[in-house]
């Protein structure tokens, strides 16, 4: 039978279908922390931050102009928090994201695993905060070639399309090697969690499995892709519909919809993430057995004895009539004439 990755992955996950709940739990856990932190925490700075009378009727007469103003003004606010607050909330949740995504991640490769697992701890943590680092690195190169087109061309005022044009290439390019050192950082975590592989032997491990599995990794990845894509679209449509039928009546209602088909998406997507885990899992698997079917031992042919002809039926003798081959009797005067 041709192995099929998403089948493979599905019987991993029969494994432990409550590993799906810990995936939604630890990244769930994250996900309050970090808007009631940047909720509580920016709310306690624009608390201080006056709207004069003046501002409150230009909002009235919702100028175009007047809204981009008071935009320009909440984003200056808001960057300027950021660099008030910012070095205590940042740190905290990155610390906070690492130790869930470490504990989280762990605790779903045991589950999965078919033998018994052996936690390299540290390496696991190692990867996750690679994982921070890699994302600030990816935010510096970026303002890096923004910078360096800006001395390349000297003024971008000028050179307008070429300076946009460089910076979607820088954009691309940019993501594209984050999302591909971000990728293997992801799958390194199935061996410092299934096998206690060190930090490197980790990732080399997780590079030669791309490169043994190419083209299960491809056809697991245009899978999973297609499935999300339809979600996603899914999503959005469901989205739409209450807004195009109770948006300016029921508001209310409208934002409780979204509310939830929103969370609904979110959960989703974060059992297909376990799916796809499990997949991944099953690449450094052997080939599951074929079932062994075991044929009833067969029935000897029962002989019957041999069918004897049936015995004809014996007719009695009618004394009524004579038999053609019985002899006449003579009588005595008619043999003497």
């Amino acid at each position: 039978m041709t192995r099929s990755p998403l089948r493979d992955g599905w019987r991993v996950l029969r494994r432990a279908p409550a590993s799906m709940l810990t995936e939604v739990a630890w990244r769930w856990t994250f996900g309050l922390a970090f808007w009631a932190t940047l909720y509580y925490g920016f709310r306690e700075y624009f608390s201080s931050i006056e709207i004069t009378n003046v501002e409150y009727a230009a909002m009235r007469s919702l100028q175009p102009y007047t809204w981009m103003a008071i935009t320009a003004r909440v984003m200056v606010a808001f960057v300027e928090g950021l660099h008030i607050i910012g070095p205590i909330i940042i740190p905290a949740l990155v610390i906070l994201w690492i130790a869930l995504a470490s504990i989280g991640r762990a605790a779903t490769v045991r589950a999965l695993s078919d033998n018994d697992p052996q936690t390299n701890w540290l390496a696991t943590i190692a990867l996750n905060f690679a994982r921070v680092v890699l994302v600030a690195v990816t935010i510096l190169a970026y303002l890096g070639c923004g910078i360096f087109i800006d001395v390349l061309l000297g003024d971008p005022a000028r050179h307008f399309t070429a300076a946009i044009l460089l910076a979607s290439v820088a954009l691309i390019v940019i993501v594209f090697i984050w999302s591909t050192l971000n990728w293997f950082l992801s799958l390194a975590p199935i061996f410092t969690v299934g096998d206690g592989a060190g930090f490197f032997a980790a990732l080399s491990r997780a590079v030669d499995l791309y490169y043994t599995r190419a083209n299960a990794f491809t056809s697991s990845a245009f899978s999973f892709g297609l499935i999300r894509t339809v979600l996603a679209i899914a999503a959005t449509i469901v989205s739409l519909l209450p807004i195009a039928h109770y948006g300016g009546t029921h508001v209310r209602l409208t934002v409780l919809i979204i509310v939830s088909v929103s969370l609904a998406y979110f959960a989703i997507a974060d059992t297909i993430n376990v799916w796809r885990l499990a997949t991944y899992i099953s690449f450094i698997e052997p080939e599951p057995a074929p079932p062994v079917v075991i044929m009833p031992d067969p029935v000897p042919p029962v002989l019957l004895p041999p069918e004897s002809p049936a015995p004809q039926p014996v007719s009695e003798p009618d004394d009524r009539s004579t038999p053609a081959n019985a002899n006449p009797v003579v009588s005595t005067d008619d043999a003497n004439r």
